[in-house]
């Protein structure tokens, strides 16, 4: 019996312009009032996030900055894992010398060092900005997630660096080819998704899960129904064979197949 769906944003429950449609609003509205609970989990920071579940309706729980943050449907803090000040200080010295666009999530804040517009355009809906900061200056407590924007063959070397330096000790990954995040260890999607299942005695075999990017991997692999969107990466999908393949985000793939399998 299914009790809980969860969705990433970007490039699964957002369209191509980064905002919610409408058929995919009402889709998870019908599956809420079927008594089935509704989850976000997203990289995106909570004050960008809570935004768009409002948009919705209904009462969703918010797993945001990849699993390092969970909030309720009222917007109060369930639960945090920042990294750790000294190795938050490493991964900037670290990151410093590669020429990539360096992002912080840091409680409320977004901080970057240098203006970015496309990555504001990214979040448009809800208005949720960037503010500049001298990362020489930044206190290193306290800081959720790292993110940095670049060209693939760009992050390659800094994805090399980090983990050879602090793979051991931080959760490094991709969540597109232009996206390098950085989190503590412990934190991710499918590590928080599975701390949020025990304490609501929800089943993993009773989830199912929307994603598209390579930080859905583990979320992906947790539940009973994972559902893959058909603009996933290729390795994505080879990765996760069994998984049912949804409609592209750009053609409301989550509303499509939440209609064939769950609201028939």
């Amino acid at each position: 019996m299914l009790k809980l769906v969860v969705t990433d944003l970007d490039g699964t429950l957002l369209d191509q312009h980064h905002q919610i449609p409408l058929i995919c609003k009402q889709a998870l509205q019908a599956v809420d009032a079927l008594g089935i609970q509704v989850m976000l989990a997203t990289g995106r920071h909570f004050n960008d996030v809570y935004v768009l579940a409002q948009q919705l309706e209904i009462d969703s729980c918010l797993i945001t900055s990849n699993g390092a943050r969970v909030h309720n449907q009222l917007g109060e803090l369930l639960y945090e894992s920042h990294i750790p000040g000294h190795l938050a200080s490493k991964v900037l010295s670290l990151s410093a010398e590669f020429g990539v666009h360096r992002n912080i999530y840091q409680g409320d804040h977004w901080w970057v060092e240098l203006p970015n517009e496309a990555l504001l355009a990214i979040h448009h809906s809800s208005q949720f900005r960037y503010q500049l900061t001298d990362f020489t200056q930044l206190n290193p407590e306290g800081i959720d997630k790292f993110y940095f924007y670049a060209e693939h063959e760009q992050l390659l070397p800094l994805e090399a660096e980090l983990k050879a330096q602090l793979g051991d000790e931080l959760y490094i990954t991709f969540t597109t080819e232009n996206y390098l995040e950085v989190m503590n260890k412990g934190v991710s999607k499918g590590q928080t998704l599975q701390t949020v299942l025990q304490n609501r005695n929800i089943c993993p075999s009773e989830v199912m899960a929307f994603g598209d990017g390579f930080n859905d991997i583990d979320m992906l692999q947790l539940v009973g129904e994972p559902v893959v969107m058909q603009n996933a990466h290729s390795d994505i999908k080879q990765l996760l064979k069994d998984a049912m393949i949804a409609p592209s985000n750009s053609e409301n793939g989550v509303a499509l197949h939440l209609h064939k399998t769950v609201l028939r």
